[in-house]
Order: C-alpha cells, then structure tokens, then sequence
C-alpha cells in the first residue's frame, strides 16, 4: 500500500494520444507470449512463422470492442493497441502474411487475442510482421523483438525464437533456456518490461542465394539466366524449320508445306522478341534507373514505357494474324487510346510519370479522384488486353487455315464478330477484376488503419491503389506470355506443318520420316515438356532441357532398333514396316484375330474342354507367322517368310495403331488423352489452385481467378500433346503392347523433373505437387495405350459385351492376373495421391511487386 501511494504522487509526464485511446494503464496486467519459428529446409525461401498470444483483462475498456466485426473502427483501434504502434494512425505492412484474423477468445475473467503471421524472405529489404522486425543482408540475418507501445508494462511471461536448426551468430541478452537453435526467454514475475531479444543468424546457403537474387543487379543475371532456354528453343525451331525444307513432298497439296514452315519460322521469332521484351522490360528498366541512365525513360515516364511495349507487342501479333478490317478498326481505336493515356496524362486527370504522392504532391491525388484518373488508366489497361486477344486469337487461326489452304497466298478465312466481342467483353472483365485484387490487397495490408481520422486516408489509398494498378502493363507480358503464350502459338504453328505434310504425303508412309522425328521432337521439347530449372534463386534450365533431349533421343534411338515395326526379318535385311504396308491392314486385323481364336482353343485343349488335332493348331498358327517374301528369289513367288521372334500378328496388329497413318494415330491418341486428362486436370487445379488457403490467395492475385481457368486449359492442351506424340511416335517407340510405349514417352516427361527433384534436395527446396502430376501424366499416358490397343481391334467391338472382356482377348491376359495388377495399381496410386496431398495447407504471403521495391523483376 506504501508502494502504491508513492507511486501515485511521483510526478507523471502528460499521456499521449495513444495511451488515453487504449488506456494502458488498463494493460499492465495483460500477460503476452510470443515465439517464432524459422523453417529453411522445404521451402524455396526460408520462411518465418509468429504466434503472439495476449490475455487481457475483461476491466479492460477495449476488450469487448475484440469481439466487434473486423470493418468496426472500435475493433481497430482495440487491435492496433495490442497488435501495432497506436501512434501511428495508417499502419501499412505488405511483407506480414496472415491466413486470418486474429482469433479472439473470452475466458472468465480474461479476453484472449492470438495472432499467427508469417514472412517469406524473398529479398534484402527490413521485414516487419506480428512484434517481429528481421534485418535481412547479404549473409547475415538480424531478427529484433519490438513490441507494441501499449504493451510495453504488460507481463511478458514466454518468448520463444526458433531459429530453424541454424546456431545464431550473436544474441544480446542471455536467454533463459533453450540450446543453440532454439533460445527461450521466461519472466517468471511481472516486470513491466518486455526482454530485449536481439539475435544475428546464418542462414543456409542456398535461402541467401534466393533472397540475394531479387536484388540489384542480380534480377538483370536471373533474366540472362531464363535467356538461353528460349534461345535453345528458337534454334531447335530453326534447325526443324530446315530440315522440314530440305525433306521435300511431291503432291498436289504440297503448297501447304512451305506455307506453314514460313509461319512456324515467323511465330517462332515474333514469339522470342515478345520474351525478350518480356524478361527485360523491368529489369532493365529497373537497372538504368538505379544507375541514372535515360532518368526521362527509365524513371518519369517508365509506365509510359512500359504501356507501349505491351501494345507494340499485341501489335505486332495483329500484324502478323490479319485478322480483318473490323477487328483492325478496332485494334487501331484501342491501340490509340492506350497511347493517347500513356503519352498524355494530364488530358485524363493522371498525374505526370503516373505516380501519385499523397504526402508531398494531394492535390494531385484529389485530381486523380475527383477527375475519374483511376478509370481512364483502367480503361487504358483493357485497350492493352484487347490489342493482345485479337491478335493471339487471329494468331491462331491463321497457323490453323494455314495448314488446310490449297491456294496460294493469303490463307482464306476470316476474324469472327463473335470472337472479337467476346475479346472486348473478356478485356473489360480482367481489368475490372484487376482492379478489384488490388482493393482486396489493400484491405490484406492496411487492416489496423484508422479509416475515418482524417482526409489523408482517403488521399492514401488512391494513391496506394494506383501505385498498383500501374504495374498492369508490365504484368501482363509477364503472366500470359511469359506462362502459357510463348509455347501456345509455336506448338500449333508445328502442328500445322505436321498436318500439312499428312495431307501431302504421296504415297502414305509406314513411319514418319527424318524430318518429321525432328519435327515431333521440337513438338515435345516446346509443347509437352514441363519447364523446370530453379535452383535457390539461380535459373539454369538448359540441364533439364539437355537431360529431356538426351531421354528422348535415346528413346527413339532404342525404337529403332526394338520396335516391332523396325525390327528385321531372318535373312533378309528387311524390316518389318516394309513388308507389312498399310494396305495389308485388314489381313494383319484378321490373322491377329484368328491367331488369338487358336490360342484359346490351344487353351482349351490343354485344360480337357475340347478335343482338337493339336498339330493341326499349331500348324495353321504356324502359318500366321509367315509373311510373303518382300524380295522372292526368280521363280518362287510364293516365297514365306517367317516372323521375328517374340513378335506374332496380335504385335504386329498392334504395332500399326487404329488408324492407316501416324497422323490419324496421333489425332486418336489425343482424342483419348483428352478424355482420360479430365480428372488428373480437376484434381492437380484443386492442389495447386483451390487447396486450402490457395483458393483466398486468388483474390489477392491480380490475375489470380483467371489463372485458375487457364491453368486448367493449358494442363489439359499439355496433355493432349503428349497424348498426340504418342500416337504420332506409336510405330516407333519400343514396346509390344500401348501400356510399355506410353511408359517409355512417360519417362521422358519425367526426365526433367528428376533433374530438378534431384536439385532440389540439395537446395533444400519443396518438391511441390511434382510426384502427383508425375504420376497422373504416367497413368493418363497409360489408359491412352490401353484404349489405342483396344481401338485397333474396334471392328470386333460388337462381339464383345464390353471393353474389358475385348481387351483381355487382344492381350491374352487371365482375368486374376489383370485384376490383381489392377489392385497392386490402385493402391499405388491412393498411395502418391495421399502422401502428396496431406501435410497441413499453405499459406499466403503478400509480396510488394518486384518492380516496386528493387526496380526490376525477377522470374
């Protein structure tokens, strides 16, 4: 009691706004803990998770304004006392990651606030999140507890720092239990101040590496880094285009040949110059900012730059596309009106350079606002976007005709009015859910501000929006061509010479050609082939692209010489594919069949069902495996032939495919992969779309919702591809049955992942969802191979009650050995699919753009 009335008159300095607001003397009993966990291993950056737990008092005049709704100035200003610094009226945190809000729970006589946060360090920058400030340099890592003002008396019972297996460099004051990797500090009384944690860590190597490589001038090494892979590309396209040339057709429809190789030729450069402009648009821009290079275009007007480089792209597509006097109407008015924005600003109320400072230059932001600035530079994004789908779509179409004109010249055809207002309807969309990701940001980040203090909110968050949305441009290039366009228009631009040299080839030929291996190649290289080579901050995706090329080379090589169609009859040099021609099908369909009628009936006689001449079987089998003599001496022109070993008339039924050319196999095969894709697609969205806290995560993400549908379109077109290389490649690849085939181009995809997984261990870094997409591409390519063999055979289908019983006939199978492999298969595949799936869900982060913070982007 003596204690207390001398307290109470020693002299008291005045209290400042934020102590009356969240009257802190009310908070000296309040009892807090605090601990955070640093994870390296598993993850591509090294992540940090905080749980800050404050008890307070129900005497406490804010406590019940805790359990108010999240949009209640009361509910802010009771969580900005316990979570920030109450001083400060517009709290702005855009590196703290929150899955929710904090959970607010009411005991008997105390109301408690836990708070889980989290940070990924992507780059050199301070990171502030929960009580947590960590000082991220070049080797060294400085992690500072700083509690808020209001809880500077209250008792800090427990703080615990987890340093992730890692022993710290220094720790200012002694904890009070704990080892080397994890320290404790514990105040087993009231003392009225929070300890003083100060601790200097070593991360691992390789999260240095990432979180250095997002600085400058490393982010211009990661562009050169992306560089070479599509420099590969474009010399393979090349090197195809030439080989395509020199291997020339003869046939009335052979004009479509040349067409379509110029195209790929143009595509394929058009679609290199799009990613250079793509990769270094910011990061060179970025970089001669920092180095005051050209400060009118690198720095005042980068936006500017930045919004004609997207319309000079989507330009030079519509120029290339044609697509119409309409739509080249229509492109013109938007291409104009973008520019019109991006080189005078001030006729639509946008400052000049596009940047709002709200604290130095508000009466700008009020004429931003009040002149309608923010919707004149949206609508100047959605002239962006509209230049870009017209010319992506005319594109397309003009690949496509080109590969079924006969004539000479232009390709016939022309840009639907259907398509080009569903383009202009699509533009308006995007942008306006752009738009909406961007507010959805703001709320993420700014949550504890105070909205109703004064004017400079409402200047702060225009300015904060449009600071934003000014990126559009430049992530526009980044996300549609730089994740799915690039490839899009080269494969179909393949794909069309393809179909021109099946529609030109006279006579039809047994196997495809030099040139079109080569062709098919490139086809999988550029189309099927997942792009992986991220190591630690580092691209180096030639090694898997080398790994990838070696596979499937080796493969082919290894086809033709184990192939059923490419191996050689007995003492004749000939191989199998020029005996067997296309035109004997029907009689290969019927021998196969006859050949497995007799097996039955050899079955039959081995179990006593039947009485046969067992010689007479065996003699009339016999005679299934000869062919004529491809070359019968003079005067023997009823010369056999006998099959290699191993391969009897079902193989070499099946060896041909459904259909009578590679073409028409592949086109069947896609059809199949196409169908059975289906599920794997659905399933591999929800695992890395909709997952957890991924599907919140969309609505942060400025293409967020969008991706998901396109994400799910281009998983799908992948696998569609590899379904139609493994119907083009069907008499080529080694293996008797469709399931071997399908797994040897299976392994080929699997080839660079491996190499990535592999550098991924050493790294440290997650292996993703990479095994469940490994396994589903592996299963889909199977059920192609099976249904591919069943089609082969589809003229018994009547006879058959089912798919299953005509398969087991064709394969010779018994029906215990075919269920038990499918039971030995579905538990494998339950099995990947759970040890993939389970493990607790991700969480988010929300990252200030690259561009922003550092001056240019990395990949």
């Amino acid at each position: 009691m003596i204690t207390t009335v001398l307290l109470g008159l020693l002299p008291v300095g005045p209290a400042s706004a934020a102590d009356d607001e969240c009257r802190v003397s009310e908070l000296t009993s309040a009892r807090v803990t605090a601990s955070v966990r640093f994870k390296h291993e598993g993850e591509d950056y090294s992540k940090a998770e905080g749980l800050l737990t404050v008890k307070v008092p129900k005497s406490w005049s804010r406590a019940p304004d805790l359990l108010l709704n999240g949009d209640t100035e009361r509910y802010r200003t009771a969580m900005r006392c316990l979570l920030r610094f109450p001083d400060d009226p517009f709290p702005y945190r855009d590196t703290e990651g929150r899955t929710a809000a904090p959970e607010v729970t009411v005991e008997e006589k105390w109301v408690t606030v836990d708070q889980r946060v989290l940070t990924w360090v992507t780059g050199l920058q301070t990171r502030h999140f929960g009580p947590w400030s960590l000082t991220v340099g070049d080797r060294l890592w400085r992690l500072e507890l700083m509690p808020p003002s209001a809880l500077g008396r209250a008792w800090w019972r427990k703080v615990t720092v987890d340093l992730g297996g890692r022993p710290a460099r220094q720790v200012s004051s002694p904890p009070t239990t704990g080892g080397p990797t994890e320290l404790t500090w514990v105040q087993r009384k009231a003392s009225g101040k929070p300890p003083e944690i100060d601790v200097t860590l070593q991360p691992p190597a390789a999260k240095a590496s990432a979180a250095r490589w997002s600085e400058h001038p490393w982010y211009v090494l990661d562009a050169l880094g992306w560089l070479p892979l599509h420099g590969a590309l474009l010399v393979l396209v090349l090197l195809t285009a030439r080989a395509v040339r020199r291997e020339s057709v003869s046939a009335p429809s052979a004009g479509a040949v040349p067409r379509t190789t110029r195209n790929l030729l143009i595509v394929a450069g058009l679609a290199f110059a799009i990613t250079v402009v793509q990769l270094f648009d910011d990061t060179l821009l970025g970089h001669f900012a920092r180095q005051g290079t050209a400060p009118f275009w690198t720095d005042e007007h980068r936006i500017s730059v930045h919004m004609g480089l997207a319309l000079l792209t989507g330009l030079g597509l519509c120029g290339f596309g044609r697509p119409g006097r309409a739509a080249l109407a229509a492109v013109v008015a938007a291409t104009g009106s973008g520019l019109a924005v991006a080189c005078r600003p001030e006729w639509f109320a946008l400052p000049s350079g596009l940047w709002l400072d709200w604290v130095n230059a508000p009466d700008d932001v009020l004429r931003f606002r009040d002149g309608g600035g923010l919707v004149a530079f949206t609508a100047s994004c959605t002239c962006v976007v509209f230049v870009w789908l017209v010319g992506v779509t005319a594109v397309l179409l003009r690949l496509w005709r080109a590969a079924g004109s006969t004539a000479p010249g232009r390709t016939p055809g022309r840009f639907p009015h259907a398509w080009l207002a569903a383009s202009a309807v699509l533009s308006v969309a995007l942008c306006a859910v752009s738009l909406w990701s961007a507010q959805n940001v703001w709320e993420h980040q700014s949550w504890l501000s105070r909205r109703n203090a004064s004017e400079d909110y409402g200047l702060w968050h225009m300015a904060t929006l449009f600071a934003d949305l000014r990126w559009f441009p430049s992530d526009w290039l980044d996300w549609f061509h730089g994740t799915y366009f690039w490839w899009w228009a080269p494969s179909l631009a393949i794909l069309a010479v393809l179909r021109a040299r099946d529609t030109a080839a006279v006579p039809v030929t047994a196997l495809p050609s030099a040139a079109e291996l080569r062709t098919l190649k490139a086809f999988f290289v550029v189309c099927v082939a997942p792009v992986v080579g991220w190591y630690a901050g580092v691209p180096l995706p030639l090694l898997s692209l080398l790994a990838l090329w070696l596979v499937l080379s080796g493969l082919l090589a290894l086809g033709t010489r184990r192939a059923v169609l490419n191996r050689e009859l007995p003492r004749t040099g000939h191989r199998l594919h020029e005996v067997a021609r296309g035109a004997d099908r029907q009689r290969l369909l019927n021998a196969a069949r006859r050949h497995r009628e007799l097996h039955a009936q050899l079955r039959r006689l081995e179990q006593g069902q039947q009485e046969e001449d067992r010689f007479r079987l065996e003699g009339e089998l016999d005679r299934l495996h000869r062919l004529p003599h491809p070359s019968p001496p003079p005067g023997l022109p009823n010369t056999w032939i006998r099959l290699p070993p191993s391969i009897g008339p079902v193989e070499l039924a099946l060896a041909w495919g459904p259909r009578a050319t590679a073409w028409g196999n592949g086109c069947r095969a896609a059809y199949f992969a196409a169908v059975f894709a289906v599920p794997g697609v659905v399933l591999l969205v929800w695992a890395d779309h909709v997952r957890g806290i991924r599907w919140a995560d969309k609505f942060v993400q400025r293409f967020g919702l969008v991706d998901t549908v396109t994400a799910a379109v281009a998983l799908e077109l992948l696998w569609v591809g590899a379904g139609f290389t493994l119907g083009v490649l069907w008499r080529v690849l080694p293996g008797r049955r469709g399931p071997v085939r399908a797994a040897g181009l299976a392994f080929v995809y699997a080839s660079p992942v491996l190499v990535q997984l592999a550098g991924s261990r050493l790294v440290g870094q997650p292996l993703g969802t990479w095994p469940l997409e490994l396994s589903l591409v592996l299963l889909v390519l199977t059920l192609t191979g099976l249904a591919m063999d069943i089609d082969t055979f589809r003229g018994e289908r009547r006879y058959w009650p089912t798919r299953t019983g005509l398969l087991l006939s064709v394969y010779q199978w018994r029906t215990a050995s075919v269920q038990m492999a499918f039971l030995v298969g579905q538990l494998v595949a339950l099995v990947t699919i759970w040890q993939q799936l389970k493990g607790n869900d991700p969480m988010i982060l929300i990252e200030r753009s690259p561009s922003e913070s550092t001056g240019g982007s990395g990949n």
